[in-house]
């Protein structure tokens, strides 16, 4: 068996149709590509099963780093696991940089998603080597608005390390791909760089990621339907579907990558343009989710928004409960007490206007916030920091405080963020151990013919001009003054 051929994942029908299955064969050899697809992530399930598939090169390898947009990082992340189950791999969602240097410091994951701002943050903070990752994926670059925010990224990235590019638009991002991933094909249903003309008109809903299951079953109730057609890329959400569906009494036929055949079709992925346009589009729906709206845009001529029961739903049927209250209250028997508090309003304004105001007090009482908590006192950073007596006064640089930090000894992968300030520099640690293990070496070391002091920062804060409090500030040896008997 060839290695392609062992690496590379299962795909359903409908991706073999879709020419997905011979991307896959691609990103198994290790090789960059161009996955031009509709905005969906099943599409991408058997690239990045190969990719995860893949072994590492080194024990020092790390992470398949995938970089999504925000508003779909949850559903990146839940494809990403299943293509991470399909290779038997650890995989992991960072919604934040914290829990991103969580996961890279732990090593524990095969592949890490997370958003452009958040991989930013972590190269600033020195805590993530874009030099070791096994690949980079990089989902709809067009929805950023500029892309000068992936050069950090690519920056220290070595020429060999594979590149997968996902775009709704590939003629739009070919500029992109030329950049960072030079000559990678492109494959999947949107390679064709000409643009079919666009579809008639169709109805399209707005959902969210999360919520696109609900949003069939609301939609399938607001159309009166008890038998729908519901259309994916991919087989994996069939089951979810068929039950969500059944708990309001609809019948549901889930299909796959081929042309639906029934009256009324709920599309739950987004199609390719020429299957859309094979579909009985007056009866049909397409859910919308953030990303998406560009895709439609350019392949329907006309989009006719159609609003599921939602949110303004129940604010209407909240003002309704609140109409059946005050209606019960004024047929029952008078309250003297609040008639005698009102009364002598109603020589000044009228009974419409003191209603108004006392319905505004009711609402606001339901919905006061509750009083806030009081603040808690400042506590010391989770994270150990070692004190080192070199600062710009010396003339040092925040890379020859790195330089000089590597030097002494002190690996890469146990730092957090170094603060270069005037008289001295704080270098964060991920660990206790790892902090005074820093500050024997570092003591002693030699800075332009300078011996250095370091210890153990204990300080809890600063002083208003961003130094260590003036009491606890070290000497030259680097031991605190002593304080008076």
């Amino acid at each position: 068996m060839s290695d392609v051929e062992s690496t590379n994942p299962p795909v359903s029908g409908s991706l073999e149709a879709f020419g997905v299955a011979s991307a896959a064969a691609v990103a198994a050899r290790g090789n960059s590509l161009v996955l031009g697809a509709p905005p969906a992530p099943a599409y991408a399930l058997p690239v990045l099963a190969a990719l995860l598939g893949r072994p590492a090169e080194s024990a020092e390898t790390g992470p398949v780093l995938v970089i999504a947009p925000d508003a779909a990082l949850e559903a990146w992340g839940q494809a990403i696991a299943l293509a991470g189950r399909q290779a038997n791999v650890t995989v992991a969602v960072a919604p934040n940089p914290s829990r991103a240097a969580h996961h890279l410091t732990a090593s524990r994951v095969s592949a890490l998603v997370l958003s452009l701002a958040t991989a930013t943050e972590l190269l600033r903070r020195s805590q993530l080597r874009t030099d070791l990752m096994r690949g980079v994926v990089i989902v709809w670059p067009e929805l950023e608005l500029d892309d000068e925010g992936f050069v950090p990224i690519f920056a220290d990235l070595p020429k060999e390390t594979q590149r997968i590019i996902i775009t709704t638009d590939p003629a739009g991002t070919t500029a992109f791909a030329e950049r960072y991933a030079w000559r990678a094909p492109t494959m999947g249903p949107l390679a064709n760089p000409t643009q079919p003309a666009p579809v008639g008109r169709a109805r399209g809903a707005a959902v969210r990621w999360d919520d696109r299951i609900a949003a069939v079953a609301r939609a399938a109730d607001l159309l009166n339907l008890d038998e729908v057609e519901v259309w994916t890329a991919s087989t994996d959400s069939h089951q979810a579907l068929t039950e969500r569906l059944a708990s309001h009494g609809v019948t549901a036929r889930p299909v796959a990558g081929t042309i639906p055949a029934g009256p009324a079709t709920i599309f739950f992925d987004a199609p390719p343009p020429e299957l859309l346009g094979q579909a009985a589009l007056d009866q049909s729906v397409v859910l919308i989710a953030p990303g998406a709206e560009r895709y439609f845009a350019r392949i329907v001529g006309r989009v006719d928004p159609l609003t599921l029961p939602g949110g303004l739903d129940q604010a209407e049927r909240a003002i309704q409960d609140d109409r059946r209250a005050i209606r019960s209250r004024l047929e029952g028997p008078i309250d003297r007490g609040a008639y005698a508090t009102v009364a002598p309003l109603l020589d000044r304004w009228s009974g419409a206007e003191v209603a108004v105001a006392v319905q505004s007090l009711w609402i606001e009482a339901r919905t006061k916030a509750p009083a806030p908590a009081v603040p808690a006192a400042p506590q010391q950073s989770a994270h150990p920091k070692v004190w080192i007596n070199l600062g710009r006064k010396d003339g040092a640089t925040p890379a020859e405080l790195l330089s000089v930090v590597l030097g002494a000894g002190i690996k890469r992968d146990t730092l957090g963020r170094l603060e270069l300030r005037d008289g001295f520099s704080l270098i964060e640690m991920t660990s206790e151990f790892d902090a005074i293990n820093a500050a024997e070496k570092l003591a002693g070391h030699e800075y332009k013919g300078r011996r250095l002091a370091a210890r153990l920062d204990r300080t809890r804060e600063s002083d208003s001009r961003g130094g260590p409090p003036r009491d606890r500030k070290p000497r030259e040896g680097g031991r605190p003054p002593r304080r008076p008997a």
